[in-house]
């Protein structure tokens, strides 16, 4: 309150029914506007469709209830926090969102909490939380807490808790004065009840992955204690509501019916990606998610592309239509001129006319005129003759009177010496000095004044005769004179001429004197002596012109007569002078006509030369105008266009780029273009996405930056600086991040990751200076750190713009430019960051590829061709470019230009170069692109080595699929690349050279990538490397490819041709009618098997068909297709057949095994490529390494990684760089934080600073969690046990030394050392035949081998080196010793135990001494003395391919272990290969799942009464051993029936979204889909293939025991079809003791006794008197002679035999007869409840006959199964 200060409680919130959901979106809308008003950053401009209005009821209502929380559960993107911060200020709360850094800890969220609790105290607060915040589980544990219980653990202290108890008690005073208690725990509890009251949270959690499910099981608070709303996408009505609203008040220049249907057409885009998103995920296995964000990024996007687009349009219109405009008005000037022209040549000819009289009469003037000047001519030529010689006399006198000059000079400035005042001094002297009265009878004398008559001529002064003075008769009087000093002026000028002899001799005698000088005249009178000096120079001067006079005179009389001739030529002048004026007065006129003439002419001309110009210019620019007319025709209809262009190329932009190329081009043209084109929307007809958005130019920069030039990069390079978001590459092989790098680089780019320690201050820099900044190696999960800049949440601050980072603001610049890179091929990112980046797959693809590669192979065979290509693309490129620049000039200068094109003649010419340059500039592309084809057809020869090296990366990045161990870097392929050219053979002829290269390349990288494969991989690799070498080549079809892997899988017996003959297999005759339907060749196959039954038979029994011909169809057959048709009929031969293709196809080296050698792999490495050894079972190349550097004398430091482990690694690793020596870390599996810290060192260490010699290796076993990065920079080898009895000998044989060999004479040793290497291998190659070998497949190892030969070694020195002498060997004692102490050590299962000792027996015995004996035919014991001639026969007499006889096993095994191995084979291909279309319109999988369950309900048997059960035992007997036995049964399977029957029924409600998902649920889900068994239902029951085998069993035992629930005992019984079949037979053996009770019998000594019945289950109909009879029994391993009730071999491609009825009883063990004389042998077969043999599925051992030893069963393996599946 204003007035009081008082807190003003807000108005109540009241309940009122709305009108209708368009008045509540009005009020919504108005809420939205005062929220913006409050808040000038984060401002809603939210389209209020009906959903979101939903979505905000109730959110505010459960915001408006105490503690009420809610949970709003959708993909990012989809507007929960946008809704929820609307919805609070609704309900006027405050909403608080944490801000995540990269050091937020727990302690910061309890300080964001806490403060929040505070804030309650005031007010209500919407706490937004969401899953991108959750750093650390434990905040979900204190949020869940706060739910459950309103308190934290540990988030308030002592002081925090006073403080909110000084806050909360006025609060409680006020508002429960009565109840108010001054104490702690009453303060406290109402605290936290007001918080609890007041804290709402809104969590919004993403569905996507696991983390939703598990976190709601962790922590049920969370879903306890929130309401729960569903953000489903968006349905189509509002999709259409926001590209309404958003597109409608769009200016754009179309018809309201076309921007109608924009509308739809822009929210079916959103759509069509969303499902088509769900298709790629199945066939790519790549996730990408279509996101609301996303959706209205690109309405964004198209209203910016439009208004480009239509900008440029209309830009470009004004350009070329006022360019035609002047075309145009230039034509029609030129026309006008034309006109024009004709007048001025009639008026040219008239003035010609004209011209031509006057130049008539000028003829005739002109001939008088040059009469009259020849005699003027005449006179004037003998006059200038006199004139010259007058001219030489005056300058001969002028130059004598030049003499004169400086005494004139001299005079003159001694007069001009004297002034006035001087005068007056003078006369103002009563008696002046004799010198001057002297001067002035110079001065009298000079001027012929007459002197003093008087007195004597002489006198003496001063003892010299001076003459008498003259002062006072004439010196005075002159100097009184006021004109004296210019009467001296006067007499210097004219007078002084008149100068005489005598008058020069008056003035000897004063010149004489020795005083009359200027200096004494200066010291007498001043000034004044300026007269002495006037005096002498008068003297000088006349005695030079005296001289000159003689020749002034002559000079007088001369120019006297020249002037009478002068007069005389100046009338013969003037007559010359009239003559001429009137020749000129003619030629003036003349002039002025010519004038005239050449006026007309030169203005004709000018016209004709501008009507030339402009013809020329308009018939040069006919080409343009021809295409600015097109052009100007187009503008309307392409605006037109626009609307449908734009929105294709925006959702291209937006939404196309997690996508792959094939998808990119199915989703573009099936479904944008078709559908734009169905709504009728304007759109170019095969509109080209490249050529709309960029120009070649800008791709070609592109390109020589370092893009690849396939269309798939090409539109990356689009999408990228296009889009309206941040970029994130997926880019496995890093070309994306290069490109991006040489691209930016002269903008100052900086390249960082997020575990970059300066990343922070790269990040402030960048933005602050506007740079790009990359960020490389992103994994899945993104720092949210830099969530502030993908989302551009800049704010506006004072002038300048910022953003929030870290809590802390940054300067940012429009500039600033940012793209993430990930090397993961196919990261799993969430919806949330689709909705803020844009994702773009960069992986390169198979065109690109080859082009690259293309260009490589060309670069080192013919380096100038390749430098020539790339000089002419960038010559191209610059003449492409100079071409646009002139040709926008030319329409720029023609549109610019204001007034007459005409009259512009600089324009005209600025127009004529223009045009000249671009006429040479498309000559020059013409010719080059006949460069380029001639380039271009000289690299095509070499275009077989770049498909094949395409296809062999191909090949490799597939096989990172089959195991994440198993990646490459395409610069590690590259390196193998150049290899193969650099080492392949050299040719003159090209196509040699060409076959050289592909066979080297081809054969490099199979060696490369061989070594670092598992075995089970090694066929498989080679095998695809031939498929994918000839299905690239067009030699084998995709079909036939397919055909190879799946076969008849997906053909149902019951629905194909019944199969005319028993001997064929099912599953062969389905693999049969799936080649003949999709392999032309075996079309016929069946109807040809129909006919010849005895050869197609024969054929089939072979042991080796693929070896033989092929009946009826042998002649047509290629590799491939042999190996097709043994595939279908022999699955087991299958990979054999492969080794033949493989044979014929790449040649036979690679179908034979490869043995690793270290030295290369040490010399192909370096200090900063690590060698990785992947580890398996029985592998450890310790000791190769070891001895390697032994070998080398290099120093190896081992460590096993494990925790804590790393520094000390860390530390070997870098004494390793400066030393050399090597460094092994074994078992990095276990220290993955080592390998990521290790791949930051290599790629930041100075290789400068690596020692040279320095190796490191890693060991480690596959895991998923390596770091790619490392794994691409490795060398990688596996070193797993040889396969074969041949290699595991001579592996052996590699561990002894000829030392050993010579240890002992007696005869016995060498042979026991062979026979323990014949065991061990036997050993070890059993395991490869499964649980018929081995019932446990045991890792026996070469320490098992070694301590064995030890013993023996030991017991023959016991013995004694002479056998005479000596005790002979005991065989018991080594049998037992290897058997049950050093092999057996190993040994879990009791079956295994016996094989062991059996095969100890059979071959430790003195048999071996014998000097023929043979294990098996085909393995003799060698019998030499050096141990090279024993390896010799290993490697060469024994046989290549062993035989499952040498193992004790019947040759069936062997198909068993090939089929086994073959399917796998083929299996692991077919995961690897891109799923085909499914074509769509398909059901969902959870669709499926609830036709599948309800399917499965109808069937499922109801679940037993348990009151019903009993009843019905007491009829028939509920004490009895098997009744009892029965009702446990029946109690195991009503487990299953009721948790089957929950498990469908909560299936169908969780997809129909009643409960919760959980994971159980989500698992059955999964399995159901797949048709496999749900893990929780296989937990209670038993194991099964498929769910249609288990849910038939599960009928099936339920129909066995209730029929002898309902009917008593049955007659015989399915011992498959009970949970714990022991238990039956100790039952059976418990009433059989009761029954010989009276006998003494005792259930201890009871044991199991089994016959075998010739009867079938079908034949008995009684049961036993005593004991049971069973069924359903299988034998493996061998068959049964029924008529002679014994067992016999198996007949070939038998795996499993029924056995008839076995009657089962018990019988004491004192009454068990013993064999008799011509008794079979008794073999204790044992019974496996399942295929998989152990103690825990043993049932019992079932006696069968035998003629046979005992042992010779026993090692082939023989079991009897109750199931086969």
């Amino acid at each position: 309150d204003p007035d009081t200060g008082e807190e003003v409680e807000p108005a109540p919130i009241i309940y009122e029914p709305i009108e209708s959901i368009d008045s509540l979106r009005t009020r919504l809308l108005t809420s939205q506007k005062q929220f913006n008003d409050a808040n000038k950053v984060r401002k809603l401009d939210l389209v209020l469709f009906d959903m979101a209005v939903k979505h905000i009821v109730r959110i505010t209502r459960v915001l408006s209830m105490s503690r009420g929380s809610i949970m709003l559960v959708g993909v990012g993107g989809s507007g929960k926090q946008s809704l929820t911060r609307l919805s609070s200020f609704i309900v006027g709360q405050v909403s608080f969102q944490i801000t995540i850094t990269k050091t937020y800890s727990i302690n910061n969220f309890f300080d964001d909490l806490r403060a929040q609790y505070f804030a309650t105290i005031k007010t209500g607060v919407t706490f937004i939380f969401t899953d991108n915040e959750i750093k650390q589980e434990r905040f979900l544990e204190y949020i869940n807490n706060f739910l459950s219980s309103g308190e934290v653990p540990g988030l308030f202290g002592g002081d925090d808790r006073d403080a909110a108890f000084n806050d909360i008690r006025p609060i409680a005073k006020k508002e429960r004065p009565k109840e108010f208690n001054d104490t702690p725990d009453y303060l406290w509890k109402y605290f936290i009840n007001r918080v609890r009251d007041r804290l709402h949270f809104c969590l919004c959690f993403s569905p996507v992955g696991d983390k939703f499910r598990t976190r709601a099981r962790k922590f049920p608070g969370l879903i306890a204690y929130c309401t729960i709303n569903w953000f489903f996408p968006w349905p189509a009505e509002a999709l259409l509501d926001v590209a309404t609203k958003f597109l409608e008040p769009y200016e754009m220049e179309t018809d309201v019916k076309t921007k109608t249907a924009l509308y739809a057409f822009v929210a079916n885009l959103h759509t069509i990606v969303t499902d088509a998103s769900v298709e790629y995920f199945q066939r790519f296995r790549k996730a990408v998610y279509c996101t609301p964000k996303s959706y209205l990024g690109f309405i964004d996007l198209y209203r910016d592309i439009y208004k480009e687009k239509v900008s440029a349009v209309h830009i470009l219109a004004d350009k070329i239509n006022g360019g035609l405009l002047k075309l145009q008005q230039a034509g029609e000037d030129v026309r006008l001129m034309k006109v024009d022209l004709a007048q001025k040549e009639v008026k040219l000819v008239a003035a010609q006319k004209e011209t031509d009289v006057l130049l008539v009469e000028i003829t005739e003037s002109t001939a008088k005129a040059e009469k009259k000047k020849a005699e003027v001519t005449a006179v004037k030529d003998v006059l200038s003759s006199e004139a010259a010689v007058v001219a030489a006399g005056k300058a001969e006198a002028e130059k004598d009177l030049a003499a004169a000059g400086p005494a004139l000079e001299e005079a003159k400035a001694a007069l001009d010496s004297i002034t006035p005042g001087d005068m007056k001094t003078l006369k103002a002297l009563a008696k002046p000095p004799e010198l001057i009265k002297r001067i002035f009878d110079g001065v009298v004398i000079l001027m012929q004044f007459p002197l003093d008559p008087a007195g004597v001529y002489f006198e003496v002064v001063k003892g010299t005769n001076w003459p008498t003075s003259s002062w006072d008769f004439a010196g005075k009087p002159l100097l009184s004179r006021m004109d004296f000093l210019s009467l001296l002026q006067e007499y210097n000028g004219s007078k002084k001429d008149e100068i005489n002899g005598e008058t020069c001799e008056f003035l000897l005698p004063y010149l004489y004197m020795a005083d009359f000088t200027y200096e004494k005249a200066k010291s007498a009178c001043g000034n004044v002596a300026g007269l002495c000096t006037w005096v002498r120079a008068m003297h000088t001067y006349y005695h030079i012109a005296r001289f000159v006079a003689p020749k002034i005179e002559a000079l007088r009389e001369a120019e006297g007569k020249l002037r009478v001739a002068n007069g005389k030529l100046a009338e013969k002048e003037k007559e010359l002078a009239k003559v001429e004026a009137d020749l000129a007065e003619c030629q003036a006129r003349l002039d002025d006509a010519k004038r005239t003439k050449q006026d007309l002419q030169d203005d004709a001309d000018r016209c004709k030369k501008r009507m030339d110009a402009a013809n020329g210019l308009i018939e040069a620019l006919s080409g343009e105008r021809d295409r600015w007319t097109m052009q100007s025709n187009e503008f309307k209809d392409m605006i037109r266009r626009l609307i449908g262009d734009v929105a294709l190329s925006g959702a291209f932009i937006s939404y196309l780029g997690p996508f792959n190329a094939e998808f990119r081009s199915l989703l573009f043209s099936n479904y944008f273009y078709n559908d734009c084109v169905k709504r009728k929307i304007p759109i170019t007809e095969d509109l080209s996405l490249v050529k709309f958005l960029i120009d070649e130019s800008q791709i070609t920069d592109w390109q020589i930056e370092g893009l690849p030039s396939d269309d798939h990069s090409v539109q990356n390079g689009i999408i990228i600086t296009r889009t309206s978001k941040y970029a994130l590459l997926v880019d496995p092989q890093g070309q994306g991040l290069q490109w991006l790098k040489r691209r930016e680089e002269a903008n100052g780019v900086k390249v960082s990751n997020f575990g970059d320690r300066f990343f922070q201050d790269h990040l402030r820099d960048q933005l602050r200076d506007g740079r790009a900044l990359l960020i490389e190696n992103c994994t899945e999960d993104i720092d949210p750190m830099i969530d502030p800049v993908l989302e551009k949440a800049v704010v506006k601050s004072g002038r300048s713009l910022v953003i929030i980072i870290n809590d802390k603001p940054h300067d940012y610049n429009d500039e600033f430019k940012m793209v993430l890179t990930s090397m993961l091929p196919n990261p799993a990112f969430s919806p949330e960051l689709y909705a803020k980046c844009c994702i773009i797959d960069f992986t390169v693809t198979m065109a690109g590829l080859e082009q690259q590669l293309l260009g490589r192979v060309i670069g080192q065979e013919k380096a100038e061709l390749e430098e020539e290509r790339a000089k002419l693309v960038e010559e191209v490129n610059n003449n492409e470019k100079r071409l646009k620049y002139y040709e926008d000039k030319l329409l720029a200068c023609l549109s610019a230009s204001s007034g007459n094109l005409i009259d512009d003649e600089d324009l005209i010419a600025t127009l004529a170069d223009a045009k000249k340059a671009s006429t040479e500039i498309k000559e020059k592309l013409s010719i080059a692109v006949e460069t380029r084809k001639r380039i271009n057809s000289a690299r095509e020869e070499y275009r077989p080595v770049a498909i094949r090296g395409s296809v062999l990366y191909f090949l490799i990045v597939e096989m990172s699929l089959v195991s994440h161990m198993y990646q490459t870097s395409l610069n590690q392929f590259l390196g193998l690349y150049d290899g193969g050219i650099d080492r392949s053979e050299r040719h003159q002829l090209t196509s040699k050279r060409i076959q050289s290269i592909i066979a080297e390349m081809t054969s490099i990288v199979f060696s490369y990538i061989g070594r670092g494969l598992f075995e089970i991989h090694k066929t498989m690799f080679v095998l695809l490397m031939a498929c994918k070498i000839e299905m690239r080549a067009g030699a084998l079809s995709h079909t036939n490819f397919s055909v190879l892997l799946k076969a008849g899988a997906a053909l149902n017996l019951s629905e194909v041709r019944p199969k005319p003959f028993m001997w064929i297999p099912d599953k062969s005759w389905l693999n049969i009618i799936a080649l003949s339907e999709a392999v032309q060749t075996f079309k016929n196959v069946p109807d040809l098997i129909q006919r010849n039954d005895q050869a197609w038979r024969q054929w089939w029994d072979m042991e080796a068909p693929e070896a033989s011909r092929v009946p009826d169809v042998e002649d047509r057959l290629n590799a491939f297709e042999r190996m097709l048709i043994v595939r279908c009929f022999r699955e087991d031969r299958t990979l054999l057949s492969a080794l033949d293709y493989i044979k014929v196809t790449l040649g036979p080296k690679y179908a034979e095994p490869q043995q690793l050698d270290l030295e290369p792999v040490v010399d192909e490495t370096n200090g900063l490529m690590p060698t990785l050894f992947l580890l398996s079972q029985g592998s450890d190349p310790t000791g190769q390494i070891e001895g390697l550097a032994k070998k080398r004398k290099k120093k190896i430091s081992a460590i096993s990684m494990g925790q804590g482990q790393e520094p000390a690694a860390h530390a070997l690793v870098q004494n390793g760089f400066q030393t050399g020596d090597w460094v092994l870390t074994q078992n990095c599996h276990l220290g993955l934080p080592f390998l990521r810290e290790l791949l930051d060192v290599l790629l930041k260490q100075d290789p400068e600073q690596v020692h040279e010699e320095f190796r490191l290796w890693i060991t480690a076993e596959p895991t998923n969690a390596y770091p790619i990065g490392l794994l691409q920079m490795s060398i990688k080898l596996t070193n797993e046990p040889p396969q074969g009895m041949r290699a595991g000998i001579l592996r052996s044989y590699s561990w002894m030394t000829q030392d050993l060999f010579d240890n002992f004479r007696r005869v016995e040793w060498r042979p026991m050392l062979y026979t323990m290497c014949h065991f061990h291998s036997v050993t070890q190659e059993r395991r490869k035949f499964g649980p018929i070998g081995w019932c446990v497949p045991y890792e026996y190892n070469f320490g098992d081998w070694s301590a064995s030969c030890q013993f023996i070694q030991n017991h023959l020195t016991m013995l004694g080196d002479d056998p005479k002498k000596g005790q002979p060997v005991s065989w018991d004692t080594v049998r037992y010793m290897v058997a049950e102490i050093q092999y057996g050590g190993r040994v879990t299962d009791n079956k295994d135990r016996v094989l062991l000792a059996t095969l100890a027996e059979v071959f430790l015995s003195p048999k071996i001494l014998g000097a023929e004996y043979e294990f098996c035919p085909g393995y003799m014991i060698p019998r030499f003395e050096e141990i090279i001639k024993h390896r010799d026969f290993i490697g060469t007499r024994l046989p290549e391919v062993d035989t499952p006889e040498v193992f004790g096993l019947h040759s069936n095994a062997d198909i068993t272990y090939r089929v086994r191995t073959s399917a796998a084979t083929l299996g692991t291909i077919l995961d690897i290969q891109p799923r085909q279309s499914s074509g769509g319109g398909g059901l969902s999988r959870e669709e499926q799942v609830v036709i599948m369950a309800d399917d499965l309900l109808k069937k499922i048997p109801s679940a037993w009464v348990k009151l019903h059960v009993t009843e019905c035992f007491k009829k028939i007997g509920q004490r009895q051993p098997l009744n009892i036995f029965a009702a446990q049964e029946i109690d195991r399977l009503q487990v299953v029936l009721v948790l089957v029957k929950r498990t469908l029924q909560d299936l169908k409600l969780a997809i129909a979204g009643t409960i919760v998902m959980s994971a159980e649920l989500q698992e059955a889900l999964d399995n159901l889909v797949d048709a496999r068994v749900p893990s929780r239902w296989v937990a209670v029951s038993w194991p099964a293939p498929n769910m249609g085998l288990w849910f038939s069993e599960l009928v099936q035992r339920y129909h066995q025991l209730n029929d002898w629930m309902e009917k008593d005992r049955p007659p015989k019984y399915w011992l498959t079809g009970f949970f714990n079949p022991q238990g039956f037979l100790t039952s059976v053996r418990q009433e059989v003791c009761r029954a010989h009770a009276r006998d003494g019998w005792s259930l201890d000594g009871m044991q199991t006794k089994s016959d075998v019945l010739k009867q079938e289950k079908h034949e008995v109909e009684r049961g036993a008197a005593e004991g049971v009879y069973i069924y359903g029994l299988f034998l493996e391993g061998c068959s049964w002679d029924k008529p002679r009730q014994k067992c016999k071999e198996s007949a070939p491609k038998e795996m499993v035999k029924e056995l008839p009825v076995v009657h089962v009883t018990g019988i004491e063990a004192s009454h068990r007869q013993g064999r008799k004389k011509g008794d079979l042998n008794k073999f204790m077969c044992p019974v496996y409840k399942y295929p998989a043999r152990n103690d825990i599925n043993w049932i019992f051992d079932c006696e069968l006959n035998c003629e046979e030893e005992v042992h010779h069963w026993i090692m082939r393996g023989v079991a009897l199964l109750c199931t086969t599946d």
